[in-house]
């Protein structure tokens, strides 16, 4: 059922929720760009090394910035129900939860432009997350390329959760972000599910932030893999997160969603495999992970993996 009648997002009731695992130093830096933007701030760290919990207090005492210490690494997944269900704790005084990677940075627009894309689109009753485009760090790549006639607002299938806000009572009805997954696909799987309930997916197509894509390398030999020359070279481990929950969202849901299904199967079957032999470093352990990825979704085995 969907959640109308919602309130509208504004900077005052919505509270950012940023998620750290050993943040580089220009973390402060970041949480600058943000803090202004919306009226309370919440950092969860994934048991980072002892000199960045150091930093992140420092940033909490200064910027009056709420933090989350965790003992383990819970994963990008649950560390956002971590938030969700903190925010949840304030009532009625926030309706939407704006959250980002340790590694994004935003421009001083990016919440006012979130905030326009929800009141310029005609179904706001249906509106579940809104999304920023971006442009990649490294290589300057736009995520997205406008396609429709509207300024403020595009309804898309899928978007990174770094840039979004979400409306609390979606989260509610929809429920948590898929801690078995971990990392990797968390945001696809939520998209999706979002739009099984008759919720859309909505992007501002302005850029409101720079945000790295992996370990990008550019390729002129890479161009020929349907138009894209960046190598996104993700450490070997990244590979098995990505193939086993892409996989398992194969398999659960190839009836449902044949077309992304099918999509799904061609990126990891031959274009992320065909990149990793012809471009990558540490070929056989990254091939191996995905290998492992796919027997682990075979065998619905989800959680980290040390």
């Amino acid at each position: 059922m969907l959640q109308k009648n919602k309130p509208k997002p504004s900077r005052k009731n919505i509270f950012a929720v940023v998620i750290t695992y050993h943040p580089d130093i220009k973390l402060r830096e970041r949480i600058e760009q943000i803090r202004h933007q919306v009226d309370k701030l919440l950092i969860i760290d994934n048991n980072s090394k002892s000199d960045c919990i150091e930093m992140i207090q420092g940033i909490s005492k200064d910027l009056d910035v709420d933090v989350i210490l965790n003992e383990s690494n819970l994963g990008i997944a649950e560390a956002l129900n971590q938030g969700f269900k903190y925010v949840e704790g304030f009532g009625e005084q926030y309706s939407w939860v704006l959250t980002l990677d340790q590694d994004s940075s935003c421009y001083a627009l990016l919440v006012e432009q979130l905030i326009m894309a929800y009141e310029d689109c005609p179904f706001r009753d249906e509106v579940g997350i809104i999304g920023t485009n971006f442009k990649e760090k490294t290589t300057g790549r736009i995520l997205h390329k406008k396609t429709q006639a509207a300024d403020n607002w595009e309804e898309v299938q899928n978007l990174p959760t770094s840039g979004c806000i979400v409306s609390l009572a979606v989260f509610s009805e929809v429920g948590d972000f898929r801690k078995d997954f971990f990392v990797d696909h968390v945001d696809t799987e939520y998209c999706m599910r979002l739009r099984y309930k008759g919720y859309r997916v909505l992007i501002s197509p302005k850029i409101g932030m720079i945000h790295p894509l992996g370990y990008y390398r550019v390729s002129k030999l890479h161009k020929w893999m349907r138009g894209s020359p960046m190598i996104t070279n993700y450490p070997p481990l990244r590979h098995y997160y990505w193939t086993r929950n892409g996989v398992t969202l194969i398999k659960e849901n190839f009836l449902r969603d044949m077309s992304w299904s099918l999509n799904q199967a061609y990126y990891l079957f031959f274009r992320r495999i065909i990149t990793v032999l012809l471009f990558e470093d540490q070929k056989i352990i990254k091939l191996g992970n995905i290998v492992l990825g796919v027997w682990h979704a075979i065998l619905s085995r989800g959680g980290g993996k040390s």
